[in-house]
């Protein structure tokens, strides 16, 4: 089961569940068409998320990086809503 701690993904565009202890941010990742994203986060990413749209686009840009750092594509869809 899962639990909606911040956001709302249709008023706001990014929404951050809580399931099974961890973190999850969903969001759009594309620039020129929707690509539905979930990523695990930490818990300081998410206090950076309640921070304000500049501390959330920077924590964002900052998780896409680090997915391709790991080898994953961060813009490629791994969501369905």
């Amino acid at each position: 089961m899962e639990e909606k701690i911040h956001g709302d993904i249709d008023a706001e565009g990014i929404e951050v569940v809580l399931r099974d202890g961890q973190y999850f941010v969903r969001y759009d990742a594309g620039a020129h068409q929707i690509i539905w994203r979930e990523d695990e986060i930490t818990e300081a990413d998410l206090d950076r998320i309640r921070q304000g749209e500049e501390a959330e686009y920077l924590m964002l840009i900052e998780l896409q990086k680090h997915l391709e750092r790991s080898g994953k594509n961060p813009y490629v869809s791994n969501w369905k809503r």
